[in-house]
């Protein structure tokens, strides 16, 4: 255990081990390169490729960032075409897909993908849909998808998870990501230290409701989170020492998604804020930060929660009862203020997981009384203080908070309650939903920032 928690991502690639958690892990990557200037590393990544052709993905501004370079050096040695996007905001949504798809002629035997993101998420998908390898040289240490299993899209308007498949090797080159735009950086950061709500979220689920856990993954998630927080002040300098901190930590985390099956390990709550946030965005054509800027924000919200909670006195709130005033209507009520034409969809989805027995909701509250302590050992007193993440995140140059978001104070009000509902899966939302505490934490929390 100890000598897998001081492996870097670059030797957990290929790796496949029986774990205490009686799973058997493996990382299907092929390799995985860091450092400054290595962006040649790819044809000899590419040496086990079918041979073929290879389709260059990139967008705009990505082309001009690393694309250039790259088509360059694989055109001395392969056959090329390219799919140049060029809407540099792209969305990984049925139409980016498409264009990507259409792209896919019968010549293509591999994808060399320039770029973070999107560009990853759909390439991702359409490599899985296609069976065709890709491999993505990173222009930014933006997000932790680089390495992930699972490609997040827009579908009819709601963000829905898919099964995707690992890259066949991932260049992360340090003179390309250290010139990303400070916004991308930060981006980065956020979506790592996201991890702290999404690894909460997954104990808590372990906890309440026998939910497997991976001690191992989670400790390495742990190792990455720290890694960042710890090399955050070097970003405003764009330290080299800082920017690989961030994409070792955000490869890693990737990778433990495909570890355990699930992306519990790297996307809780803080999460669901963020896919929400961007919905109401495209639903209202408005302009949204990027995704792991976004988590930074949500993770900040989480943060609140459990300083709420661990000031809470649970007895009397079982006493209190409010748990038994839930409703149909009510839980309807508040999807369809806050997403209107999507709402029905998002229903449909939810509404099979969502519990509106009065005897059964009793049931799960008198549940979260009796693990009420252990919660409290192994979950909310491990979560840093609000003011200590805020702190972390400004002295890396972030100074983003729920305000910068540009919603109105009711949207962001229902947002809170309502971000749960785009998925099937517990966390500490709905664990204030099952006491009945929801709605009142949620003002509490809109009423900090919306004076």
């Amino acid at each position: 255990m100890n000598e897998l928690l001081q492996k870097n991502p670059q030797e957990l690639a290929g790796l496949k081990f029986v774990c205490s958690c009686g799973k058997t892990h493996s990382i299907d990557i092929n390799d995985v390169r860091i450092g400054n200037h290595i962006l040649t590393d790819i044809v000899d990544s590419l040496q086990s490729f079918p041979k073929g052709t290879l389709l260059l993905v990139a967008d705009c501004n990505t082309y001009e960032a690393g694309g250039r370079d790259v088509e360059e050096i694989l055109s001395k040695t392969f056959q090329l075409e390219k799919m140049i996007f060029s809407n540099p905001h792209l969305h990984p949504d049925e139409t980016s897909v498409e264009q990507l798809r259409s792209a896919m002629n019968s010549d293509i035997t591999g994808i060399v993908v320039v770029g973070s993101g999107t560009l990853n998420d759909i390439t991702r998908y359409v490599s899985f849909e296609t069976k065709i390898p890709y491999i993505v040289v990173c222009t930014a240490p933006s997000m932790d998808g680089y390495a992930s299993m699972v490609s997040p899209m827009i579908t009819k308007g709601v963000k829905v998870t898919y099964n995707a498949v690992y890259p066949y090797s991932i260049i992360a080159d340090l003179s390309i990501m250290k010139e990303a735009p400070f916004h991308m950086i930060h981006a980065g950061l956020g979506d790592i230290v996201g991890k702290y709500s999404a690894l909460a979220d997954w104990k808590l689920a372990n906890i309440l409701h026998n939910e497997y856990y991976c001690e191992t993954t989670a400790q390495l998630v742990e190792k990455a989170v720290e890694q960042c927080v710890s090399s955050a002040p070097g970003i405003m300098t764009r330290s080299p020492e800082s920017i690989r901190s961030i994409i070792e930590g955000l490869i890693l985390s990737g990778m433990c998604i495909g570890m355990t099956g699930s992306s519990r390990p790297a996307s809780g709550e803080e999460h669901l804020l963020s896919h929400t946030w961007e919905m109401l965005g495209l639903i209202r054509g408005q302009e949204t930060h990027l995704h792991g800027n976004q988590v930074g924000i949500g993770t900040e919200i989480i943060l609140h929660v459990y300083q709420f909670l661990l000031q809470l006195d649970i007895h009397k709130v079982y006493a209190d009862g409010k748990f038994r005033s839930f409703t149909r209507e009510k839980w309807e009520s508040h999807i369809k203020q806050l997403f209107g034409n999507v709402a029905p969809q998002i229903i449909k989805q939810k509404e099979p997981y969502v519990n509106f027995n009065e005897a059964a909701r009793e049931e799960a509250a008198q549940h979260i009384v009796e693990k009420w302590e252990q919660m409290k050992e192994h979950v909310f007193l491990k979560m840093p203080s609000p003011s200590s993440y805020r702190k972390m995140m400004e002295d890396a140059g972030s100074h983003l908070g729920p305000l910068d978001l540009k919603l109105d104070r009711e949207s962001f009000r229902l947002s809170l309650i309502t971000a749960k509902e785009i998925r099937q899966r517990f966390g500490v939302m709905q664990m204030l939903d099952d006491l009945g505490l929801l709605e009142e934490v949620a003002e509490m929390i809109t009423a900090r920032y919306y004076l």
